[in-house]
């Protein structure tokens, strides 16, 4: 009887899926109330080849799609999951030892817990460096209601437990319909949608690594060409999560501040293309008014930030390239609300930040 449903969606991560695999391989619980599900959404590489010795010896169940986007590939991996619990691990990133037992005992302790989750490593592949999410303790080894979480989440601009760390009932991530429009962005949606059906759990100790490098969304040292492509898709997946929540009759207090988090979103596209005229200003102006935000959500979301004109902004930062990945999917959104400054001059952000407006 299979328990653990890990799923994998995957595009052009051949060069790292073996190791993702390797990771639920290898973990202590029960390897046959584990499945494996891939969804390769329409790799170019070699992924199918890499992963043929493990489809043949039946240690996982690989399908292939027409390349339609991440939220696409996430929600047929679900479709086809079949366990009680949905673990989500991206390709580029793996499990830490003891992962699987550590959150099934988490989900069996309250029937009410929909979601567990567990701060990540967070490893820059390209730096070799590392650093662990720094999530507040108040936040750990309980069951916390889900609403409140969110209300926590989105007021103080953090995000915790998604991505690699997210793991979601499978009763009641099966309810969600996942649309493709907030594809980037699915780490994000998952956790919006699941956190209302009640109670979140996360673990005291780090239970995934996440690889943060120039072939993924959190990746610094991309161009600058390929960095504005990625922000336009995000941007896109932005909107498709606030349309979702808008038509699927959200809690209308967080659709208030998704808006703020969208419109921020947008202008600040805007600004790192060096784009952002006074007419840009006053319509986000406009939006931010009709929106009422009281002031710690203007200044968690630094909306002050962006009524400074790029000329300006430019001078204040000494006329250096303004050019900075600003949108991140939740992998920061993770990766991404919250973050570790411990690692001193390296400057990686949380992967539970929505988005890194600064």
């Amino acid at each position: 009887m299979i328990n653990v449903s890990v799923i994998v969606p995957t595009y052009n991560y051949a060069h790292y899926i073996e190791t993702a695999i390797h990771s639920v391989l290898k973990q202590d619980y029960d390897q046959g109330s584990v499945e494996i599900i891939v969804v390769d959404d329409g790799s170019t590489d070699n992924t199918a080849e890499i992963l043929k010795p493990y489809i043949d010896a039946g240690l996982i169940s690989y399908y292939y799609q027409e390349n339609k986007g991440k939220a696409s590939a996430t929600r047929h991996a679900i479709e086809k999951s079949t366990g009680k619990y949905i673990f989500n691990l991206d390709a580029d990133d793996y499990f830490l030892p003891g992962k699987i037992t550590s959150y099934v005992n988490a989900f069996e302790l309250d029937e009410s817990i929909v979601h567990v989750g567990s701060a990540a490593e967070v490893f820059n592949q390209n730096l070799q460096t590392s650093f662990v999410e720094n999530i507040e303790v108040e936040l750990l080894g309980k069951p916390i209601n889900g609403f409140w979480l969110l209300y926590h989440f989105y007021n103080n601009f953090i995000l915790w437990g998604g991505g690699s760390t997210y793991a979601a009932r499978a009763s009641v991530l099966k309810q969600v319909t996942i649309p493709d429009d907030v594809d980037m962005f699915i780490d994000e949606f998952l956790i919006l949608v699941l956190l209302p059906y009640g109670k979140s759990f996360f673990t005291e100790k780090p239970q995934s690594v996440w690889r943060v490098h120039t072939s993924n969304y959190s990746g610094r040292l991309a161009s600058k060409e390929v960095l504005l492509k990625k922000e336009e898709r995000l941007i896109r997946s932005s909107n498709g999560v606030l349309s979702y929540m808008r038509d699927s009759g959200f809690d209308k207090n967080l659709i208030r501040i998704y808006s703020l988090l969208d419109a921020t979103r947008r202008i600040t596209l805007k600004e790192n293309r060096n784009e952002k005229s006074i007419l840009d200003i006053l319509k986000y102006v406009k939006e931010v008014k009709a929106l009422h935000p009281e002031w710690h959500l203007i200044k968690n979301y630094n909306v002050l930030n962006r009524l400074v004109p790029n000329s300006i902004l430019a001078f204040l930062k000494g006329g250096r390239n303004m050019v900075r990945t600003a949108i991140q999917p939740l992998k920061m959104e993770k990766k991404t609300p919250g973050q570790n400054r411990s690692t001193g001059a390296e400057k990686l952000e949380s992967a539970a930040q929505v988005a890194e407006i600064g």
